[in-house]
């Protein structure tokens, strides 16, 4: 009777430490998994970007959106067309004045009242000059240009007059170009933002030809994120059932 007794308790623990195990197999397969989820789909992404810096050279004719309200030259293609975008240009902000008043009171025999002779000394501190929108509309990126079109402005910056580019967080690039003297740029929403800085700077890079430079960065930002999904282990195939519970 002892005998059956210790045998039972011995496959009941048996049982318990397989469930313990599968328990903790599962819960490090969906660990994992969650690690490795988004590393997947940023992984999908930069991949796509490298195949469109090495054939992608924008849409021409009939390929072109339904909804492009410019007027597109001959032999231009489009790169990108985004709506909602918004106007960005610096704007002073109030300024402010710094100083103090300083002279001489002196009393008026006769009366009450005191004469005061002196000046004020300061000086006036220009406001800030911060990004401030100033218009929405559309913005079209293509082989020789971008175009912002909006409600009351409208903006070009041909790539052939190009300076600079530069992205701002949060979501808003600047160009600076030789025909004008202030910077302008556009701003996007947080979802789009990403793909509207590398239409850009693909545009760009054809433009100037630099694409080689471009495409080293997106061949690094695959090499990167492959060495990190494989640094996960294989994906996980199915997780084993639970041993039965007695």
């Amino acid at each position: 009777m002892f005998e059956k007794f210790k045998a039972k308790r011995a496959a009941a623990k048996v049982v318990r430490e397989a469930k313990a195990e599968a328990m903790r197999a599962a819960k490090l397969a969906a660990e994992r998994e969650s690690l490795r989820k988004p590393i997947v789909d940023e992984l999908e992404l930069a991949k796509a970007r490298l195949d469109a810096v090495k054939n992608f050279h924008g849409v021409t004719g009939a390929d072109r959106p339904d909804d492009i309200n410019i007027v597109v030259k001959a032999g231009e293609s489009i790169y990108c067309h985004v709506t909602d975008a918004v106007l960005v240009e610096p704007k002073k902000g109030p300024g402010q004045w710094n100083g103090r008043s300083q002279g001489l009171s002196m009393p008026i025999p006769g009366t009450r009242l005191r004469y005061r002779v002196g000046a004020s000394k300061g000086t006036f501190e220009q406001g800030e000059e911060k990004p401030t929108p100033i218009d929405t509309g559309t913005f079209t990126v293509t082989s020789t240009r971008a175009i912002f079109a909006g409600q009351k402005q409208s903006r070009e910056w041909p790539w052939s007059k190009l300076l600079s580019v530069t992205h701002y967080d949060p979501g808003w690039t600047a160009m600076a170009v030789s025909n004008r003297q202030k910077i302008s740029g556009v701003g996007v929403d947080s979802a789009n933002r990403e793909l509207f800085e590398f239409w850009i700077d693909l545009a760009v890079a054809r433009a100037t030809d630099d694409v080689a430079s471009l495409e080293a960065d997106c061949q690094s930002d695959v090499d990167q994120l492959t060495e990190q999904l494989n640094g996960l282990g294989p994906a996980p195939t199915s997780v084993g059932e639970l041993p039965p519970a007695n």
